[in-house]
């Protein structure tokens, strides 16, 4: 019988197994940790040196609970730990950690180092049986006396976060909040395609959040810091606004009549054209008072429905409820002996290693509360 079965081997997972003695993981190829080498454009943005007050602020979900968890195990124990595993942190702007040499894959390597034992196969269910779990593949079955769910939400189903791991836990007894994609890029209807690639500082609106900084259009839509921090507020919201830049009527009347629109503002052309189709190619000395009224408002407050992109999202809105875990141990208070780590709860966070931190800070968590239960 294994002591401690872990099923997924991504970020919490594996930051769990590099305190375990002899850590064992279920992961659904036998490769782990592939989403892990995407964060942070592939350089791993693994915490932020925001204090756990801070922190919990900005994060998504029950804040007591946040609270403690980010309380227990801080930023700077995370960084601490990362170093004693060979990784040196840089702290970019905003307060971003990541690895001194900008490579995701020394980060995945120095969490691989306690040697886990991978078994390949994919979680078809779990059944608790007195004292211990049987897991069944589809090939073998598993006894376990404890098991970790560390599956990760239903973001970037490639990587293997598809959203099994919530059905495993309502069969043993959970409830879910309905998962929607966080940190997510965004789909827009209609899209700017004509702008695809242009970068731009924004102004984004959801409902009642609003979201400064950075966007890249893309051809379904938008990506970027701040389409990503902004996306989980489309499931109350679809309507989205972005505000791109502010207009001088008046000396936009006044340029030179031979002078067209998309040349005198100041928003890239083909953004321009994007926006303001025909009326992009108009003279600015030609223009009336409608066309002056459609270009503030395209620039100022352009509008269209908005819809988070599954397939590209790093986080999930929703799942197991944090009230149904104990924030000192991250076990069940449903199923004894059961634990729950990362994105599997129903706790997000923004960009700039807020996710990251999360996900490490429950695995230790966990940690604790396994070698509390012997």
């Amino acid at each position: 019988m294994i002591d401690t079965l872990i099923i997924g081997g991504g970020a919490a997972g594996l930051y769990l197994a590099s305190f375990l003695p002899k850590p064992v993981i279920l992961e659904r190829d036998g490769i782990c940790g592939r989403k892990l080498l995407l964060t942070g454009g592939g350089r791993c943005n693994y915490t932020n040196v925001a204090s756990p007050e801070e922190m919990s602020g900005r994060m998504n979900g029950n804040k007591a609970f946040i609270r403690r968890v980010l309380y227990s195990h801080s930023s700077e124990e995370i960084i601490s730990h990362m170093r004693s595993l060979g990784i040196e942190p840089a702290e970019e702007d905003q307060g971003r950690i990541l690895p001194r040499n900008g490579n995701a894959e020394t980060v995945l390597s120095a969490l691989l180092s306690s040697r886990p034992r991978i078994i390949k196969g994919c979680a078809g269910s779990i059944e608790k049986h007195g004292g211990s779990f049987i897991v069944r593949t589809g090939t073998e079955s598993i006894e376990a006396r404890r098991v970790v769910l560390a599956t990760g939400g239903m973001s970037y189903p490639q990587t293997g976060s598809d959203g099994s791991g919530y059905e495993l836990a309502r069969k043993l007894g959970h409830s879910l909040t309905a998962p929607y994609p966080a940190l997510a890029p965004i789909a827009l209807t209609p899209s700017l395609a004509r702008a695809e690639g242009i970068s731009w500082h924004v102004t984004l609106s959801a409902g009642k959040r609003k979201e400064e900084g950075e966007i890249i259009i893309t051809r379904r839509g938008i990506s970027g810091p701040a389409a990503l921090n902004i996306s989980r507020f489309l499931q109350d919201d679809p309507e989205i606004g972005i505000s791109f830049a502010s207009i001088d009527r008046d000396k936009l009347r006044m340029e030179s009549g031979s002078r067209t629109v998309k040349n005198a503002l100041d928003i890239p052309p083909r953004l321009s054209e994007a926006l303001l189709g025909a009326i992009a190619d108009r003279k600015c000395g030609n223009l009336s008072r409608a066309d002056l009224d459609t270009i503030e408002r395209q620039l100022t407050h352009f509008k269209a429905k908005g819809k988070a992109i599954k397939e590209g999202a790093m986080n999930t809105r929703g799942g197991v409820p944090s009230s149904e875990i104990d924030p000192r141990t991250m076990e069940s208070r449903i199923v004894q002996g059961l634990y729950i780590i990362g994105d599997m709860i129903d706790v997000d966070g923004p960009t700039g290693g807020f996710s990251l931190t999360w996900a490490f800070a429950t695995a230790w968590c966990a940690a604790r509360g396994l070698s509390l239960r012997k």
